[in-house]
């Protein structure tokens, strides 16, 4: 709160004290001890450092150039654009100052603006409208030329030295010290750092400024008014990065501590700082968060902040480092290997590129198998990760698509460098299963996370012709690092694979005369990585348990009344025979002494249905072989389970029954996909149970229920007989267009020299959006227009 208000909002070097003792400033104040209502904190001025020095100068220069519309639209700082102050139109000081509460009384235009009506929607640019442009304070600031402090000056506490140039066009040069801001007696000419003849210190700079320019007073206050006026959501930063590829044109202005910031690395920092961030371990700090404890809801709430928070600046890291990547700016390890084949290290994350380095695809599609085997990967990842297994941990991953390439950047496993890497692999293959490795150690760790993802323990058989016993594919490889750590990488074929996808014909399991069809299918991919998504086989898990616990019940019900019915014979055929004995001793008795034999009084209750009746219906059901008939790879209980190597070219030593029950678990589940989720999903388009807004919106639809995008196509084509009333028909052509379009742009930019990218993509754009009346010659046939093109603008 003390850096939102005008009379400390330029004060950043102090610390917070309650009753002597320092607090922590990412404290919740119900965690402050022995804090009462009525009590004081205090805020007490600290000595600057040269760090802290810097930050305090970046904070008066945002505060003096408040251009968060310009940082906005270039996503500098995690800043977005916004409509909050459009859409409000309210002055937030004067409503706080006059203690509006709520709406009432207030005009608001509501009209909808005239373009929505056209016909055709103008593919114009929407921006916020742009504020007027606050007054200038001062002409120019930066580091002066005699940076930095000689040893002598050090000595004297100097930190570093201003230059100022101010709107009444006199120039000053400004000495930082621990104690605050003074007028020195330099000149451009002349190095002489101490104090003016005209004492002008403060403990701030703008305490400085202000002695020393009028103008720079007055503006000042005016900016902060116009400040408080902005909506406060215009100035909250996202907690993840933001790209802009589309922007009004603005006036530059000049601006050195601006290219200070963008050219020179960690500027804000000193020595030390510096030191630190270069060298920042961000595995350490993505593992470490992840083995935070959650007993209670406290702790959860700690560790997830912390994960967030690591994670967005390990993301933000890694995507400038991709981008440094592909234009070039980060010299690789290998660089007398191809171009596709380097690898790089910057910032203690390793970069490679989406390309088959070293044919280590080549038997599963080249270049288009490891592009798709780096998303295989991350979804992997994301799906160990949501796990939580203790014990077993994953490397941070970000996927950066940028200029036509896809780059992939991790963190590195602890002493992973200094060893080879086929002496760390102890689980898993890393030639193809060529060597094949397997550890009971790691094993045990898998258990735990292999019955949640349904997979089933089998074997393989290496080129060395050893048998292993893995519970993974064969091409996830596990790694004990230095640090102890359990680590599980190349987790692409963590999913059943997809048989429709790879082109695998239907085998007939169940003797059906015909052979099933599937109703929506996909094309063949280029590659044999083609997987299902984890939704879809969850979803095929519950489905099956379902038809077991329905197939149990009604097995239980009919043999709990057969049980019953016997019971119920028996006991009549005992009561028959008592009552015939009874009769027998009643005829043999003496008539005339006028006595009937009595029942016996000690007789036995009739036998009914028992507990220990059901468990012995359930025991003998179990033994029958219900739960394999739905997929379970036991007899007694539901387990369903799938091998991710089943149609690879791996060898194994399983029994063919075994064999035979991975190939049909697997083509059910595709099955399942084609005949059961995707039908549902295009029944509820055509009757608009669901109404995506846009291609995004789509595929979170079609990925929450567990369907791979490579099925739109097929979708799009049900929903043709409707497509005049259809809105989602106009969505799923949409993004099959888009999503066309898109494989056509990664092919088409990735050549492209960097000083000819905005006329590039502009010219892809109007090919994209644009379409060519072709003028017809004198035989009637169409020809290209000469130098004479009409583009119409489709709706967007």
């Amino acid at each position: 709160m003390a850096n939102e208000r005008p009379e400390s909002c330029y004060k950043t070097c102090f610390t917070l004290q309650h009753r002597g003792k320092v607090l922590d400033e990412f404290a919740m104040v119900h965690t402050v001890e022995n804090l009462t209502d009525g009590e004081t904190v205090k805020c007490v001025a600290e000595q600057y450092s040269l760090r802290e020095a810097r930050l305090h100068l970046k904070r008066v220069r945002s505060l003096i150039q408040p251009d968060i519309q310009v940082n906005a639209q270039n996503g500098v700082d995690n800043l977005s654009l916004t409509f909050a102050g459009v859409v409000a139109g309210r002055d937030v000081e004067e409503d706080i100052q006059r203690g509006v509460k709520d709406d009432h009384g207030i005009e608001v235009d509501v009209i909808p603006p005239e373009y929505l009506f056209d016909k055709e929607t103008p593919l114009l640019p929407l921006f916020p409208d742009t504020p007027t442009p606050p007054p200038e304070c001062v002409s120019s600031i930066g580091y002066s030329g005699w940076n930095p402090p000689p040893g002598n000056r050090r000595m004297l506490g100097d930190l570093f030295y201003l230059i100022v140039t101010t709107l009444e066009g006199n120039t000053v040069h400004i000495t930082a010290v621990p104690s605050g801001f003074y007028v020195n007696k330099t000149t451009s000419k002349k190095f002489d750092p101490t104090p003016a003849e005209i004492s002008c210190k403060g403990y701030t700079l703008v305490d400085t400024l202000k002695q020393v320019s009028s103008l720079f007073n007055k503006n000042f206050a005016i900016i902060q008014k116009q400040s408080l006026k902005r909506n406060p959501y215009e100035v909250i930063p996202v907690p993840y990065p933001t790209f802009t590829w589309c922007k009004p044109e603005t006036e530059h202005t000049y601006d050195t501590l601006r290219a200070e910031e963008a050219y020179v690395p960690n500027s804000t920092s000193d020595e030390m700082s510096l030191g630190m961030m270069s060298s920042r371990d961000w595995n350490e700090e993505l593992q470490s968060a992840r083995e935070l404890p959650q007993t209670n809801v406290h702790e959860k709430i700690v560790r997830d902040r912390t994960i967030f928070r690591v994670t967005c600046d390990f993301v933000a890291m890694a995507i400038k480092g991709a981008q440094a990547v592909v234009d070039g700016n980060i010299p690789p390890l290998n660089a007398a290997d191809d171009k596709k084949s380097r690898m790089f290290l910057w910032n203690n994350i390793f970069f490679s590129l989406g390309f088959d380095m070293k044919d280590h695809y080549g038997a599963f599609g080249g270049d288009s198998a490891a592009y798709a085997a780096i998303a295989g990967d991350l979804r992997g990842i994301s799906l160990y990760q949501s796990l939580d297994t203790e014990g077993l941990h994953t490397l941070g991953t970000v996927i950066v698509d940028y200029r036509g390439y896809r780059v992939v950047g991790q963190s590195i496993i602890s002493g992973i460098l200094s060893r080879d890497q086929e002496q760390s692999i102890i689980y898993g293959s890393i030639d193809n299963g060529k060597t094949i490795n397997s550890s009971e150690k790691f094993g045990k760790v898998l258990q735990s996370s292999s019955k949640k993802l349904h997979l089933r323990e089998h074997s393989v058989i290496g080129g060395d012709a050893g048998e292993h016993r893995l519970i993974t594919s064969y091409d996830c490889k596990g790694i004990i690092g230095n640090d102890g750590r359990h680590y599980l990488i190349d987790l692409f074929r963590s999913f059943a694979p997809d048989i429709f996808a790879l082109g695998v014909p239907l085998e007939n399991y169940r003797g059906e005369e015909e052979q099933a069809k599937p109703m929506f299918n996909c094309p063949e991919t280029p590659h044999k990585l083609a997987t299902l998504r984890a939704e879809l086989i969850e979803a095929f898990a519950c489905y099956r348990y379902v038809l077991f616990t329905q197939n149990m019940s009604a097995k239980f019900i009919k043999a709990k009344g057969e049980r019953e019915t016997k019971l119920k014979e028996i006991e009549e055929s005992k009561e028959n025979k008592e009552v015939k004995e009874i009769k027998e001793k009643d005829n043999e008795s003496d008539n005339d002494s006028g006595c009937s034999v009595e029942s016996p009084v000690n007789a036995k209750p009739p036998k009914t249905f028992s507990e220990s009746d059901a468990k012995e219906i359930l025991e003998e059901i179990k033994s029958s072989g219900t739960a394999r008939q739905f997929g379970s790879v036991t007899d007694t209980e539901f387990d369903m389970r799938y091998n991710p190597d089943i149609y690879t070219n791996i060898g194994s030593n399983d029994n063919e029954s075994d064999i035979k029950h991975d190939r049909q678990i697997v083509q059910e589940m595709a099955m399942f996909l084609s005949d059961s989720v995707i039908v549902k999903f295009v029944y509820e388009l055509k009757t608009m149970t669901q109404r995506p807004l846009d291609a995004i919106h789509l595929s979170d639809l079609m990925h929450g229920r567990g369907i791979n995008m490579r099925y739109l196509g097929d979708i799009t084509k049900a929903l043709e007989d409707n497509q005049e009333k259809n809105h989602n028909y106009a969505v799923c052509l949409s993004a099959v267009i888009t999503r066309a379009a898109k494989q056509a742009f990664k092919k088409y930019i990735i050549d492209i020299p960097s000083q000819q990218l905005g006329a590039a993509v502009a010219h892809f754009l109007n090919c994209y959006h644009g379409t060519v009346e072709r003028q017809k010659t004198a035989s009637g046939e169409n020809s290209p227009p000469n130098g004479t093109q009409k583009k119409k603008k489709k709706k967007k």
